[in-house]
């Protein structure tokens, strides 16, 4: 029995030691609250807050808000993800337009420069002194290379009307020679006019591929801001979301 009122005595004071200890805190802690805010302190705020309905239904409308402004928040980044994903495709296929272009472009270039060296090649040769022969081998000559140049795509139809009615150049009565180097200068003004068409369109194909470009890195870190808005919402959602009765009102 001496042994266990001993222990029991031990047990009070532990206890009365504990209890002065949580009181002593109370009573520092609504010092400093009182001194550092100059109003209630953190203990009137909290009972005021429990009892309170007003502060209650002050903290559901910040918990809704919270909670609505987050999901505009998700609305917004899904709905620009797809955008920047969308643009990211575009600017892919203005890309592979321009690169086509370009394609199309060097090879009207190569078409130009075999045409010009066949019109060089037909200009040396005609240097040489030319033999007579009839007009109307000349003649039907003219006819024939005109045909089968406009056969194989080399010239178009209006070309091949001046070439049967003698215009622009065309003679019939020319060296086979002469009426031949006329022939490719056509044709070569023809790849010349081409390769401007193709230089034109790669042009107009370089700059939509820089606008698509330009519009998918926009959109890119629009999704990056949006989705980093939507991180740091979700983040601080809980502190918002806090009683306000924690937080000691700002000195005026």
């Amino acid at each position: 029995m001496q042994n266990f009122s001993h222990d029991m005595q031990q047990a009070l004071a532990i206890w009365l030691a504990l209890l002065a200890a949580v009181i002593i805190t109370f009573l520092v802690l609504t010092t400093i609250s009182r001194r550092g805010s100059g109003g209630p302190s953190w203990w009137s705020r909290l009972r005021k807050a429990i009892r309170d309905p007003e502060a209650a239904r002050e903290r559901q409308a910040k918990i809704e808000r919270s909670a609505k402004e987050i999901q505009e928040l998700q609305r917004y980044s899904a709905e620009i993800a797809v955008a920047a994903e969308r643009a990211t495709v575009m600017a892919d296929r203005r890309r592979a337009e321009w690169e086509a272009a370009q394609r199309t472009q060097e090879a009207a270039w190569r078409a130009y420069e075999e045409a010009e060296q066949s019109v060089d090649r037909l200009r040396r040769a005609n240097a040489f002194p030319m033999t007579e022969d009839d007009p109307e081998i000349r003649r039907r000559h003219l006819v024939r290379i005109a045909n089968a140049a406009y056969d194989r795509g080399e010239i178009s139809a209006a070309n091949l009307a001046d070439a049967l009615m003698h215009r622009n150049g065309w003679d019939p009565a020319a060296h086979p020679f002469a009426q031949e180097l006329t022939l490719r200068r056509v044709v070569r003004d023809r790849k010349f006019h081409a390769y401007q068409e193709a230089s034109e369109i790669e042009r107009r194909t370089a700059n939509a591929a820089d606008m698509a470009a330009a519009a998918k890195r926009s959109l890119d870190d629009e999704a990056f801001d949006a989705a980093l808005r939507l991180r740091k919402a979700t983040a601080v959602a809980p502190e918002r979301s806090s009683p306000s009765f924690l937080t000691a009102p700002a000195r005026s």
